[in-house]
């Protein structure tokens, strides 16, 4: 009687080990299945290999893609190529419903802004301007999801979406041939795929789901309206919570504080270097006049 005993005890337990093997293998084999690119991603195929080559995780990467947010925007490409030939006109910055929200918002952070005048000797009226340009001081940040734009821009070289753009965009450039289009275009993608870098570095950073982060047709983002490589080397954590957050008003104002002083302002500067500096943060003749006299404006 004991001997069956003990002979059922072995058999229950040899049974128990013997499921959870089989289940811990189920489980593991289950685990190690790979992530697949689903069909509607399957042209970011290229764009994942040189991401991952570039030190970036490919299941982070396949995530992203699979994701119903993600989308090709055949028009970024063609605002992205063209719009640097178009003039904006930025002439209704200075009109005085502007010059009084820019009133409004310096009265409101005057205590804020004094001390980032005294730490980085930038005129308080300029950080103003510059934020009421860009984004009315958040009101208009873009509805663009910045990973599209980048990632969009990135497969431009493409050869069939070379062609198809080359096609949407040959009549406004009709004095260059083929070859020249195509070299502006694979500039573009260039500049593109690294801030599409800088982009992903700053969602693992900041622990961000990419794909919230939204902004302009050229992938500027946050009140600041800066690019990702903008972001990385100038962003500057404002509220004191070891954050750098651009949609938040303190942090965009250390930020373009700290760009343009890294770039060389500083007090008692001409009109001449000061419109060269500005000149970096948006390359627009008509944009750098604006800030100016904008500035003066709300100084007087």
């Amino acid at each position: 009687m004991h001997y069956k005993k003990s002979l059922i005890s072995i058999i229950i337990i040899s049974f128990s080990i013997l499921t959870v093997v089989t289940t811990h293998s189920l489980i593991k084999k289950e685990a190690k299945k790979p992530i697949q690119l689903n069909k509607k991603s399957q042209k970011y195929a290229f764009l994942i290999d040189k991401l991952v080559s570039d030190g970036f995780d490919r299941t982070y990467l396949l995530n992203i893609v699979n994701d119903s947010r993600v989308k090709f925007i055949e028009k970024v490409l063609v605002i992205n190529l063209i719009n640097s030939d178009i003039n904006v006109d930025y002439s209704r910055f200075l009109n005085k419903q502007s010059i009084n929200h820019a009133k409004m918002f310096l009265d409101k952070e005057l205590p804020f802004l004094n001390k980032v005048e005294k730490r980085f000797k930038v005129e308080k009226e300029i950080v103003v301007s510059i934020l009421l340009v860009e984004s009315s001081f958040g009101k208009r940040t873009g509805e663009n999801t910045v990973f599209n734009v980048f990632s969009t821009l990135s497969l431009a070289t493409k050869p069939e979406i070379l062609h198809n753009t080359y096609q949407n965009i040959k009549e406004h450039y009709s004095h260059l041939s083929f070859e020249e289009i195509r070299e502006r275009i694979n500039k573009k993608s260039k500049w593109a795929y690294q801030e599409l870098k800088h982009l992903l570095t700053i969602a693992e950073r900041e622990k961000l789901d990419v794909l919230r982060i939204k902004g302009s047709w050229a992938g500027a983002f946050g009140i600041a309206q800066f690019l990702p490589s903008s972001y990385l080397r100038y962003g500057l954590d404002g509220n004191n919570d070891r954050k750098v957050r651009l949609f938040n008003r303190y942090d965009s104002m250390v930020s373009v504080a700290n760009y343009l002083k890294e770039n060389g302002w500083g007090k008692n500067l001409s009109d001449k270097k000061k419109k060269s500096i500005i000149r970096r943060y948006n390359n627009s003749i008509s944009y750098v006049d604006a800030v100016l006299k904008l500035s003066k404006k709300i100084s007087s």
